[in-house]
């Protein structure tokens, strides 16, 4: 039997245009195994009238020294009010 896990994320995106914008969530559903990834998608806040969307997949797992592992999650936002944002940020370690 394989079990699985998610993780939490939240950072802030990078300066365009004069602001930036807060995103959080949670990761898809995925199995505990070697190199696997998780799909995140959502909406940013709303920010200097308007919000982003974003959906990708995350950066394979990566060790912590302590056990469990972390997602590099990078991106960027899809475009609106004539700009799109990057975000990077790691997930929490794994959430059964």
């Amino acid at each position: 039997m394989i079990c699985g896990h998610t993780h939490y994320y939240e950072g802030i995106t990078s300066c365009e245009h004069g602001h930036v914008h807060g995103f959080a969530g949670f990761t898809s559903y995925a199995p505990d195994t070697p190199g696997h990834v998780h799909y995140i998608r959502g909406v940013t806040t709303y920010n200097n009238g308007h919000v982003h969307e974003y959906c990708f997949y995350t950066c394979p797992a990566v060790p912590l020294p302590g056990g469990g592992h972390t997602h590099l999650i990078k991106g960027k936002t899809a475009y609106a009010a004539g700009h799109i944002h990057r975000m990077k940020v790691y997930s929490s370690d794994e959430i059964m």
